[in-house]
């Protein structure tokens, strides 16, 4: 055979066997076709990689499985002859090779062959087990991202129940408001009705009057167990989702509030342009989040001195969005306060004992259940917010 034909029967030899190195990331894979891929190239009765010195098993092999005696500890590859076979050994950075084969002239030179290419192995096995780590790294990394949402799920929650709790008192205060006037009539009623049986005892009773009489007194608790209801539901911890109209959502909102709005001289114009509209999603947090507002302004005219009061709420679909605006004319923010209007804990109102948490809460439940935003500006001479969401949407998980 002529020297030129040789030099290019182990060129494609080592041609075959660099093919075979860096085609998988994967350990078992990568070797599997080093293995397959010298075995075949190189003409071998048997190849094995083992992960290890002290393994009994190949993690792959390929070929009739023929013993090989080897020193295991030892650091250099090396070629040993047996009455039979010639083994090779490969010590790697990560295990070793053993291959076996038949008795041939030319095993100097697949020896060498199979020697110059352990660096290459050993840079294709680095890269196992750096894509390994990578992969052990990636989910300790999920796994703290993990921990870390439901850290942030759990801080939004304590923010909701502190929102929520920060405004039963201003709730309990717009009952109040809410009972004074038919707690009075009924107490009225009561007293014509003893007046009118004393009277009886001299002439007869007036059954009709005292009928209608009593007809009020059931209205006016019917409307004080309405309230009652109408109050509960809102602090009711409900994550059921339900269909609803936006008409009686903000009707509902401006019933809780207006008896404290009439007590503070504040009208309230109402503009609806969302008639048959509805919205899938969580009630009683969008009732909160436009209670939060109206608390807001009325707040903001009890620092003002402003004579005409006037909260204008409006509603209004623009293509697929719903907008609910609310506005006033109390004077603005002040404009070094616009940045930071919806920080958690940032409020106006310490002297009030504002917990800073009502628009920022507001922020995250139109975000989060809503898919929505809210935004502020002055115009005016009052503030205005915008609370702008899809009428149709998939709640974000």
């Amino acid at each position: 055979m002529k020297t030129q034909e040789i030099d290019s029967k182990y060129l494609t030899i080592s041609y075959d066997c660099l093919s075979a190195i860096g085609n998988s990331f994967m350990l078992e894979s990568m070797m599997g076709e080093v293995v397959m891929g010298f075995f075949q190239a190189t003409e071998a009765l048997y190849i094995a990689y083992y992960e290890d010195a002290q393994s009994q098993n190949p993690m792959v092999a390929a070929g009739k499985n023929i013993a090989s005696s080897f020193d295991t500890r030892k650091q250099d590859s090396f070629l040993q002859e047996s009455a039979t076979y010639f083994h090779i050994f490969l010590p790697l950075r990560r295990g070793y090779l053993a291959c076996v084969y038949a008795k041939r002239e030319d095993i100097g030179k697949i020896y060498a062959i199979i020697r110059g290419f352990s660096k290459k192995i050993n840079f294709a096995l680095s890269a196992c087990e750096g894509v390994k780590k990578l992969e052990e790294l990636n989910e300790k990394l999920e796994d703290k991202i993990n921990v870390a949402v439901q850290s942030v799920r759990e801080h939004e929650q304590m923010l909701l129940i502190q929102s929520k709790s920060a405004i039963m008192g201003e709730m309990l205060e717009m009952i109040a408001h809410q009972w004074r006037q038919p707690i009075t009539s009924i107490g009225m009623i009561a007293n014509n009705m003893l007046l009118n049986l004393i009277l009886s005892e001299e002439e007869s009773l007036d059954k009709e009057l005292f009928q209608r009489e009593i007809e009020d007194i059931h209205k006016q608790v019917t409307y004080l167990s309405h309230t009652i209801d109408d109050f509960r539901n809102f602090f009711k911890d409900s994550k059921k989702k339900e269909t609803f109209d936006i008409e009686d959502i903000l009707q509902k909102s401006m019933s809780l509030i207006k008896k404290q709005f009439e007590q503070g001289g504040i009208t309230l114009e109402y503009i609806n342009e969302c008639v048959d509209v509805q919205i899938h999603s969580y009630k009683n947090e969008l009732i909160q989040v436009i209670l939060n507002l109206f608390n807001n302004a009325r707040d903001a005219f009890e620092s003002s001195n402003i004579e005409n009061k006037k909260i204008i709420l409006m509603c209004k679909v623009i293509k697929n969005n719903l907008l609910i605006r609310v506005k006033d004319n109390a004077g603005g923010i002040k404009e070094e306060n616009m940045h930071k209007i919806f920080e958690p804990y940032f409020s106006t109102k310490k002297e009030k004992n504002g917990t800073g948490l009502g628009l920022h809460m507001s922020k995250i439940i139109l975000q989060k259940h809503f898919k929505g935003t809210i935004a502020v500006l002055n115009e005016d001479n009052g503030a205005v917010f915008d609370i702008v969401f899809p009428m149709h949407y998939e709640e974000m998980e």
